[in-house]
C-alpha cells in the first residue's frame, strides 16, 4: 500500500469519525427535543382537562375537553384506577401506568406511547398520551438523511484526501525521480529543494549534505587509486626493466649484479608501499574493529620509542617521552602505529642530534563535567624541522601528499595512516607550528 493510499484512507477515516460523532449528537439531540416537546404538550393537555374537572365540577370528559391537539387522546381513571372516561383515539387497553404523576411510557398492543399524568379531583388521575410512531418515523427519516450526508461526505474526503496526499507527496516523487538519476557517474547532480522550510526540505537538504560527503569520499578514492597507481607503476616498470635486462644473455656479469641489486631495491619499495597501503586500510574506522584494551600510556610511548630507536640513533635524535601513570583503554595497535608514523616523522624531518619531545596527559574534565563523560588522552609531538610547507597546509592527512622537501622513499602515507587511526577512536589530530621553528601535532582520544 503506498503512501498517498494510506493518507488518504486515514484522512477518510477521520473524516468518518468526525461524521459519525457529529450525527450521532445531532440524532440524540433532535430526538431529546422532540420527546421534550411532546412532553410538554401532554402536560398542558392533561392540566386543562384537570382544571376544567375541578372548576365545573364534572366527572368525566365534556365536549370542550375533547378539542387538544392532533394526535393527543385523554384518559380519566378514579381514585382507585378505573377507568372513567377517554378521548378518541385512546388505546382501550391502556391502564393507569403509576400512581404518580408525571411522565410516562407505555405499551398497548406492540404499540409505543408516550403519556403524562397529573392528579384530578377527587385523587383520580389525568392521563394525556400520544403515539410514538410519527417521533419514531420523523427520526428515521433524520438517520436516513444523516446516512447519506455521511456517505457523501465520505466519498468526498476520500478524493479530497487523495487529491491533498498527491500534493504534499509531489516534492517526494521529484526526489525520488532525481535519486534514480544519481550514480557514480554524475555523483555532482543534486536533488531538489522545496521552496517551503518544512519536513520535506529538511529531508532533501539532508539527502544533498550526505551526496555532498559521498562525493568527496568518491573523489578521494579515486585519487587515492590513482596516486596509489602511480606509485606502483614506477618500481614495477623499473622492476620489470632489470629484469629483462637480467634475462637478456649479452648482459655482463657486472650488468646483471646492478640489475640483481636494482631489482632488490624495487622489490623493498614494492613491499614497503604495500604494507603501507595495508596500514592504511587497517587503521581505517571501517578497516577493522576497534579493540580497546587496559594500557599504560607510559608502556604506549615506550613501545613507540622502542620501533624508532634505530631511526633515531641513526640521526643522533634523543627522544625525550612522558605520560602520567594512569590507565587508558585504547586500541594499542592503532595508536601504536599512528604515533610511530609521527615520530618518525618528527625524527627524518627534524635537525641531527635534535630532541624530539613526546608528551602524553590525562584530561579528566572540570568537576562540572557530567557523570559517565570519558576522559580524554592527549599526545603531543613535537619537533624542531622545517616545519610544514604551505602546500600542505590543507590536505596534509590525506594519503599520498608529500611536500617538496619530502625525504626518504615514502609514498606519503604516514600522516593519513595516523589520521584514520585518529578517526576510528572517534578523536581528533591537529598540527600548528611552534615558535623557534618546528611542529607540534596534537592527537586527542577519548580514552
Amino acid at each position: 500500500m503506498t503512501v498517498r493510499l494510506r493518507l488518504a484512507l486515514n484522512y477518510v477515516a477521520a473524516i468518518a469519525l468526525t461524521v459519525v460523532l457529529v450525527a450521532a449528537l445531532t440524532w440524540w439531540q433532535f430526538d431529546a427535543a422532540l420527546r421534550a416537546s411532546l412532553n410538554q404538550t401532554l402536560e398542558a393537555s392533561a392540566a386543562a382537562v384537570a382544571t376544567s374537572l375541578e372548576n365545573n365540577g364534572q366527572s368525566g370528559l365534556q365536549e370542550s375537553n375533547t378539542g387538544g391537539p392532533p394526535g393527543v387522546f385523554v384518559v380519566i381513571f378514579d381514585a382507585g384506577g378505573a377507568l372513567v372516561d377517554s378521548s378518541a383515539g385512546a388505546p382501550p387497553s391502556l391502564v393507569l401506568p403509576s400512581p404518580a404523576a408525571g411522565a410516562h411510557a407505555v405499551t398497548s398492543r406492540g404499540v409505543d406511547f408516550a403519556v403524562y399524568a397529573v392528579k384530578s379531583p377527587g385523587g383520580g388521575m389525568v392521563v394525556a398520551g400520544s403515539s410514538l410512531a410519527s417521533i419514531d418515523a420523523t427520526e428515521e427519516r433524520l438517520a436516513q438523511s444523516l446516512l447519506a450526508v455521511g456517505a457523501l461526505a465520505a466519498f468526498a474526503s476520500l478524493a479530497g484526501g487523495w487529491w491533498l496526499a498527491r500534493r504534499a507527496l509531489r516534492p517526494v516523487a521529484q526526489i525520488t525521480a532525481e535519486a534514480e538519476r544519481i550514480g557514480a557517474a554524475d555523483i555532482e547532480r543534486r536533488l531538489p529543494v522545496p521552496r517551503q522550510h518544512d519536513e520535506l526540505w529538511a529531508l532533501a537538504t539532508t539527502l544533498n549534505e550526505m551526496l555532498e560527503r559521498v562525493g568527496r569520499a568518491i573523489g578521494r578514492q579515486r585519487s587515492f587509486v590513482a596516486a596509489a597507481s602511480h606509485d606502483l607503476r614506477t618500481p614495477i616498470a623499473a622492476l620489470r626493466a632489470e629484469l629483462e635486462l637480467a634475462q637478456d644473455p649479452r648482459t655482463t656479469e657486472a650488468e646483471l649484479r646492478e640489475a640483481v641489486r636494482a631489482a632488490h631495491a624495487d622489490t623493498i619499495r614494492l613491499g614497503e608501499l604495500a604494507s603501507a597501503l595495508l596500514d592504511l586500510a587497517a587503521a581505517d574506522a571501517d578497516g577493522r574493529e576497534l579493540v580497546r584494551t587496559p594500557v599504560s600510556p607510559e608502556d604506549l610511548l615506550e613501545s613507540v620509542v622502542r620501533r624508532v630507536e634505530p631511526l633515531a640513533r641513526e640521526r643522533g635524535v634523543r627522544i625525550d617521552a612522558s605520560a602520567p601513570d594512569v590507565i587508558v583503554r585504547v586500541d594499542r595497535v592503532r595508536l601504536e602505529q599512528a604515533l610511530s608514523n609521527l615520530v618518525a616523522n618528527a625524527i627524518a624531518y627534524g635537525p641531527p642530534g635534535g630532541t624530539v619531545e613526546v608528551i602524553a596527559s590525562l584530561d579528566a574534565g572540570e568537576p562540572e563535567t557530567p557523570r559517565g563523560t570519558p576522559a580524554r588522552l592527549t599526545i603531543e609531538v613535537l619537533d624542531r624541522g622545517p616545519g610544514l610547507p604551505p602546500e600542505l597546509a590543507t590536505g596534509r592527512f590525506e594519503p599520498f601528499r608529500r611536500g617538496p622537501n619530502a625525504v626518504g622513499p615514502g609514498a606519503g602515507l604516514g600522516l593519513a595512516t595516523a589520521a584514520a587511526a585518529v578517526r576510528a577512536h572517534r578523536g581528533t589530530i591537529e598540527s600548528e607550528p611552534r615558535a623557534g621553528g618546528g611542529t607540534r601535532f596534537r592527537i586527542h582520544l577519548p580514552a
